[in-house]
């Protein structure tokens, strides 16, 4: 009886010890802290601390999901996905705890220690990489127009490049109008497209005047020629990609409609001149495996995609898996061999990695 009292008693210890931690669906888990402020409630300390510990939770999981949703350096998520993700949080969190928690003034703060599903979270990021929500390769398109060599703001250039393009693969990211100190020089407009996480940039400068001929004096139709200089460059090297001129007119008896029609259709003719060079400049990088082993902890994963940002031969790259603490990477880069791009890596972050094998289309490394 008593043996049975004793089995009882543990029993309802282990039960509690579970509720006290939060035990969620089973799966590798990986420990992400997690923060929360909430009005301090003097009335309620058990709702508001439970408040709180929830928030924390949550924010736990957001800070994972952004790693994973970042995981692809040319992938565009809608905002939609990573709600989808929140709104379930047990279906990735496999248990909490109150790290830290404090009064501060009239707020109440607190901090949790969350174990995170990383491998059911990444499982479920790999598998929206191929649904219809995904366009892959972002490209910074950036303009100026002119009329009557006055400066435009009507983007009826950008219009026709959009129309060209938006069957491709790419996601069109809005650069902005150009000024001539950007045309002139476009380092700038280059370096501000990389800051975007965009792999190619879009440049042209488009004018359109009116054609006088004595046809147009006897209607009243405005006939308008348009002509464009489009370059598309690589922004992790700057290289010239794809280079483009074009002209085209328009017609139409209100003027505003003759300058749309004549700079659209130009910009129009030049993008799509511009979508065999661009996709042979995707397809022409070699592809890896990049194995990393004892990556440990979401933080570190997260320093490890910065490295591959960082990297300019790298063009692009995706995590495809993440188990055991061992991410593996499809990786993009412009090198010839696994042994340059090992040595690449090894030049720059030698403090970071230790190699352990490399073969044709494997590069196996551990992060240090």
């Amino acid at each position: 009886m008593k043996k049975i009292s004793l089995l009882l008693c543990a029993v309802i210890a282990v039960l509690c010890a579970c509720q006290r931690m939060n035990l969620g669906p089973k799966g590798e888990g990986e420990y992400v802290i997690g923060k929360a402020e909430v009005e301090y409630n003097a009335k309620d300390l058990s709702g508001m601390k439970k408040e709180a510990f929830k928030l924390a939770k949550q924010d736990a999981l957001k800070n994972a999901v952004d790693v994973f949703l970042s995981s692809n350096s040319n992938m565009e998520y809608p905002q939609n996905i990573q709600e989808e993700i929140l709104a379930k949080p047990d279906n990735y969190i496999r248990k909490a705890y109150i790290k830290h928690s404090e009064q501060r003034g009239e707020n109440f703060l607190l901090e949790a220690r969350v174990m995170i599903l990383v491998s059911n979270l990444a499982t479920k990021i790999k598998n929206l990489q191929d649904s219809s929500y995904i366009k892959k390769t972002n490209i910074f398109v950036a303009t100026r127009e002119l009329e009557k060599d006055e400066v435009s703001l009507n983007q009826f250039c950008k219009q026709g490049i959009y129309k060209a393009l938006k069957n491709q693969p790419y996601v069109l990211i809005d650069g902005g109008n150009l000024s001539q100190n950007n045309i002139e020089n476009n380092t700038s407009i280059v370096d501000k497209a990389k800051k975007e996480g965009t792999r190619f940039v879009i440049i042209a400068d488009a004018s359109a005047s009116p054609i006088e001929t004595a046809a147009q004096l006897s209607t009243t139709f405005k006939s308008i020629r348009a002509k464009v200089n489009m370059v598309a460059l690589g922004t992790k090297n700057y290289q010239l990609i794809a280079e483009e001129a074009q002209s085209a007119s328009g017609l139409d008896a209100d003027e505003t409609m003759a300058y749309q029609k004549a700079l659209s259709n130009a910009c129009f003719e030049a993008a799509t001149q511009m979508i065999e060079p661009i996709n042979a400049s995707i397809n022409s990088a070699k592809t890896f495996e990049f194995v990393i082993k004892e990556v440990n902890t979401i933080q570190r994963l997260e320093r490890l995609q910065t490295i591959l940002r960082e990297l300019k031969e790298v063009e692009d790259f995706v995590l495809v898996k993440y188990v055991n603490s061992t991410a593996t990477f499809e990786v993009q880069a412009n090198v010839r061999t696994s042994e340059e791009f090992s040595a690449k890596i090894i030049r720059k972050y030698y403090n970071n990695f230790t190699i352990l094998n490399t073969t044709p289309d494997v590069v196996e490394m551990v992060f240090i």
